[in-house]
């Protein structure tokens, strides 16, 4: 297709050369046929590959999950003192609320003559309260445990109640006590007996004590000790933590499983 044009025009000055041929018109003017050219082709247009969007997580609702854990806590305790308090008490415990509750056991080491106390790290305070422990004792010789209750913000300087309880002399024994500086003052209750109390090495006793204005009332293993009344009011308000001493000899208080429920 392409040599066709060329010979149409070599033709073409043939004639040009040699004048007019008869028959022929003279006026007529060969028409070049235009060149072919090749259309390209279309170049396809790549169709856009789906991306998939990534499934959105969810985000932990962290205050949500605190706040559902910190209401178990607190049904578990209820739950508690429902079953020491509820036929045992008048206090109307039901209107209070959970302050503090151990996640962690401490263990207090002592090498007598000893004495020392334990704060509770989130240092609640209340005057009002139910305070209850699962205390473990092991020792070589006399050893107390207990803990220390509406004390002043330094607990080893400052004013506070303490209840500990003790081998005295073989003899199962505890007290609430006022101290100051580490040392007695005096005392609403003095030093009571109780048969409740196990004196076994390495054996367990819980304490639940329940204090309000002025009344403090004592249940250990469960058995009411009694109620006792300090009208003195030497302290109405302060912050806890757990306190042992050792006489002599080696020994260690364990505790385990404590709560606060705040009454204010």
């Amino acid at each position: 297709m392409k040599r066709f044009p060329y010979i149409v025009l070599i033709v073409s000055m043939l004639l040009m050369g040699c004048g007019a041929i008869p028959g022929l018109n003279p006026t007529a003017t060969p028409t070049l046929v235009p060149t072919t050219t090749d259309t390209p082709e279309p170049t396809l247009t790549p169709t856009p590959t789906d991306t998939p969007t990534p499934t959105s997580t969810s985000t932990p609702d962290v205050a949500a999950t605190q706040a559902a854990q910190a209401t178990q806590m607190a049904e578990d305790v209820l739950a508690e003192l429902d079953e020491f308090l509820g036929k045992q008490s008048d206090i109307d415990y039901k209107v209070g609320h959970l302050l503090w509750q151990q996640t962690d056991p401490i263990r207090m080491n002592l090498a007598g003559p000893d004495f020392g106390y334990a704060a509770i790290d989130e240092k609640p305070t209340a005057g009002d309260f139910v305070f209850k422990s699962d205390v473990t004792w092991e020792a070589t010789g006399l050893i107390s445990c207990g803990a220390i209750f509406r004390s002043e913000p330094n607990i080893e300087q400052g004013k506070q109640y303490l209840f500990s309880f003790l081998r005295f002399s073989g003899l199962p024994a505890w007290r609430i006590e006022v101290a100051q500086f580490g040392r007695f003052l005096n005392s609403p209750t003095d030093i009571r007996f109780s048969d409740a109390l196990d004196l076994d090495n390495g054996a367990t006793n819980q304490f639940i004590l329940v204090v309000k204005d002025n009344e403090f009332t004592l249940y250990l293993n469960g058995n009411r000790e009694g109620r006792y009344f300090d009208y003195s009011s030497q302290r109405m308000e302060g912050t806890f933590a757990f306190f042992a001493s050792q006489a002599s000899g080696d020994g260690n208080c364990l505790y385990e499983n404590s709560w606060i429920w705040s009454l204010d």
